[in-house]
């Protein structure tokens, strides 16, 4: 059994601090709990040995979307910090309260994805926020945070992205998802305040809240070993993993207008046609109270799996409008195999 070494806590995230070459541990102390102690944030620092950008990976901003945490565990494991260009910030538990929770959100019920990057004198998560922004996101050039699909709902592999934004494009293009969707930048996501403030940033969905998919988890570490070849902090051959990936001009939900008992029939990245039955809602004596059906054609990024069914719920999330991705979009690259 391997030596498992004390963990340290830092007030902040200084990288200068820490020694190149190695692989640094830390817990950076963000706010108080009830109890008057620290809530400490895991961050993983992969610091090279020589010169390069600074990359993070967050995970677990909603407290139950777990498989960025395998993911970033996967990472660690195949770089070599004294062979790596730069530096990895890995935080593979955003949200501590809520994963400590097995919950979406933060402790006093708020999204951390909504209110970003919270407020110095603000509630107390719009403090989390604040303080996760200002010492540890604050120090990322790049920025790939990791979700899954939220409670009662599964996801495909796809990503959100500003295609219309070279940088952010590009990442989106680095990845290997299933499905690509054009989202301009929200206010109060992590990924919009990091575009803000000049740090590329894309949504990586990895498919279901609440368990390790590891076939989705390796095809996302791919597409993160893939960026740090591009970004040349690792050796190896670039690749353009859009060709595998459908991408899509916007998407959205299609809700239910009756409740009861719902059967959604698409499966992931399925493709549906315009008037296509994609969900049967039926009452407690099996007879079928409404049939939903797809107003567009588009395929299918992400469904409900939840039975019991509200009038009004999210059945289906569809994306349309598929687009050819500009094939100029990844400059080529040589083999990088020299340090």
């Amino acid at each position: 059994m391997s030596h498992i070494k004390v963990i340290k806590t830092k007030d902040d995230l200084d990288l200068e601090e820490f020694e190149a070459g190695e692989v640094h541990r830390v817990h950076v102390h963000l706010t108080d709990n009830p109890l008057g102690v620290p809530w400490r944030i895991p961050v993983i620092l992969v610091k090279g040995k020589y010169d390069g950008p600074v990359l993070g990976v967050t995970a677990a901003l909603h407290g139950n979307e777990l498989n960025g945490i395998s993911t970033i565990f996967k990472l660690i494991e195949d770089i070599d910090p004294n062979e790596l260009h730069g530096s990895l910030i890995l935080v593979p538990i955003s949200n501590v309260p809520g994963y400590l929770g097995n919950r979406r959100f933060f402790s006093d019920n708020v999204d951390l994805n909504r209110i970003m990057p919270g407020k110095e004198n603000g509630s107390t998560s719009q403090l989390y926020a604040h303080f996760f922004t200002s010492k540890i996101i604050s120090k990322f050039e790049y920025l790939l945070d990791l979700h899954t699909a939220s409670h009662g709902r599964v996801n495909s592999l796809y990503i959100r992205a500003d295609l219309e934004n070279e940088d952010t494009r590009t990442l989106a293009y680095l990845q290997n998802p299933q499905i690509i969707v054009q989202k301009f930048d929200e206010e109060g996501t992590l990924r919009g305040w990091a575009n803000e403030r000049d740090i590329p940033a894309i949504t990586i969905e990895i498919g279901n809240p609440s368990a390790f998919q590891h076939s989705l988890i390796d095809e996302t570490l791919e597409g993160i070993l893939n960026t740090l070849r591009h970004l040349k902090m690792i050796p190896g051959r670039v690749e353009n993993m859009v060709n595998d990936a459908t991408v899509c001009d916007h998407s959205y939900w299609i809700y239910s207008k009756k409740g009861g008992i719902v059967d959604v029939l698409p499966s992931l990245a399925d493709e549906v046609t315009k008037g296509q039955v994609i969900a049967r809602i039926y009452d407690v004596f099996g007879q079928i109270r409404e049939e939903v059906v797809a107003d567009k054609n588009g395929i299918v990024i992400g469904k409900n799996i939840n039975p019991s069914c509200n009038a009004g719920t999210r059945i289906l999330h569809l994306g349309v409008n598929f687009i050819d991705p500009a094939p100029e979009t990844i400059p080529g690259h040589d083999d990088f195999n020299d340090h």
